[in-house]
C-alpha cells in the first residue's frame, strides 16, 4: 500500500511541476532532409580530401601581387654590379698594366646623367659608380644601352655600332679592356 501512494503523490508533484513551467515553442523546422545531417564515416572523409587534394595539384595557387607596388629603380649602383659580375675574372688577370675608362651614362628615368668607371690593375677589375680622372679613355652611353650591355642583352660589338655610343681617348687601351667582356 505504500508504494502505490508514493506512486500517486510522485505523480500529483509531477502534474504540479507541468502546471508551473511556461508553455515552450517547438523549436522551426530546418529545411534540410534529417538524411543529410548524418556526418560522413571516416573513409568517406578521406575520399573527399583526397579529392579536393587534387583538384589543389591540378590549379596551384599563384601568389597575388600587391596593387601599385613599383619595380625598383635601376640606379647606377645597380648597373655597375651587373657588369662587374659580366666580366670574365680570369681575362682580367691576364691584363698586366692598368687600364681604366670612364664611362658617362645618360637619360636616366629622372633626366640625370651619372658616371661609372672600369679599371684593371695588377689583374684585378673593379667597376666602381663614380667618375675616375686617370682614364685613358672615355665612353658615353645610354641609359638603355647600359641596362640591355649589363643585362647581356646586347654585346660589346653592337654598342659600338650604335649612334648613342661615344668614345674617345687610347683605342689600343680600349680594345684590351673589351677583351673582357669577350
Amino acid at each position: 500500500m505504500k508504494k502505490t501512494e508514493e506512486k500517486k503523490t510522485a505523480a500529483k508533484t509531477a502534474a504540479k511541476t507541468a502546471e508551473a513551467k511556461p508553455a515552450v515553442k517547438p523549436a522551426a523546422k530546418t529545411t534540410k532532409p534529417a538524411a543529410a545531417k548524418k556526418t560522413a564515416t571516416p573513409a568517406a572523409a578521406k575520399k573527399t580530401t583526397a579529392k579536393t587534394t587534387a583538384k589543389t595539384k591540378e590549379a596551384p595557387v599563384t601568389a597575388a601581387k600587391k596593387p601599385g607596388r613599383k619595380p625598383k629603380p635601376v640606379t647606377i649602383e645597380t648597373i655597375c654590379g651587373l657588369v662587374e659580375k659580366k666580366i670574365a675574372k680570369f681575362k682580367a688577370s691576364a691584363i698586366k698594366e692598368t687600364v681604366a675608362v670612364d664611362i658617362e651614362v645618360w637619360g636616366f628615368e629622372d633626366g640625370s646623367n651619372h658616371k661609372m668607371y672600369i679599371e684593371v690593375k695588377d689583374g684585378k677589375a673593379s667597376v666602381m659608380p663614380h667618375s675616375y680622372d686617370a682614364k685613358d679613355f672615355r665612353v658615353s652611353l645610354s641609359f638603355a644601352n647600359a641596362v640591355d650591355f649589363a643585362n647581356g642583352k646586347i654585346t660589346l660589338a653592337a654598342l659600338l655600332e650604335d649612334k648613342d655610343f661615344y668614345a674617345e681617348g687610347n683605342i689600343s687601351a680600349a680594345v684590351k679592356l673589351a677583351k673582357l667582356f669577350d
